[in-house]
């Protein structure tokens, strides 16, 4: 009888126990670990859905600068029509920085007018003198403008009875409208 009583004294709350583990612990246990999971997928979709905002807010500032990048060349590149004005400019320019300008060429194969682009490349070949320093000072200043595109060649020579003074011929290619651009919008 002695054994009996040890046995409900133990097994009960043994047998308590294991009912409380698998009716209430497991079924528990299995909810929490499944709503961990959801939980852990919904935290992996917001990263994701924050990317993509953060991706379309960089995409449209990038738009934007790329809006006002357009609206100043529009406003500051000059009109193929309009180009010997923007030369003589370049010459004002140039002795305003005590570069002289001895002679400026056309390159007249490099514009094409049947490109269906607004924009168009004309090359000129400019014969330049002036101090060394003064020179770049100027191609310097050049390279700033929004219708300089490039120096596609350049030959500097010096003369010893000319000293400081160096000539040069460059050929620049510029960036020019064929016309009014998006008119009318």
């Amino acid at each position: 009888m002695r054994f009996k009583s040890i046995y409900i004294w133990y097994g009960m709350p043994l047998a308590l126990i294991i009912i409380w583990v698998f009716a209430v612990y497991l079924p528990f246990s299995s909810q929490v670990k499944s709503r961990e999971i959801s939980l852990e997928s919904v935290k992996q979709e917001r990263k994701q859905v924050e990317a993509s905002i953060i991706t379309i807010s960089q995409q449209a500032k990038s738009d934007e600068k790329w809006k006002e990048s357009l609206v100043e060349f529009k406003t500051k590149a000059p009109l193929i029509e309009k180009m010997p004005d923007f030369i003589r400019e370049i010459e004002k320019a140039a002795r305003n920085r005590g570069v002289i300008v001895d002679n400026v060429a056309g390159i007249h194969s490099t514009i094409d007018t049947e490109q269906k682009s607004y924009v168009i490349n004309p090359v000129f070949e400019f014969e330049l003198k002036g101090g060394f320093l003064e020179t770049g000072r100027f191609l310097e200043e050049l390279s700033k403008r929004i219708a300089f595109k490039g120096i596609q060649k350049a030959r500097i020579s010096y003369n010893e009875k000319q000293y400081p003074t160096v000539a040069g011929r460059y050929t620049i290619e510029f960036k020019a409208l064929k016309g009014k651009i998006f008119e009318g919008k």
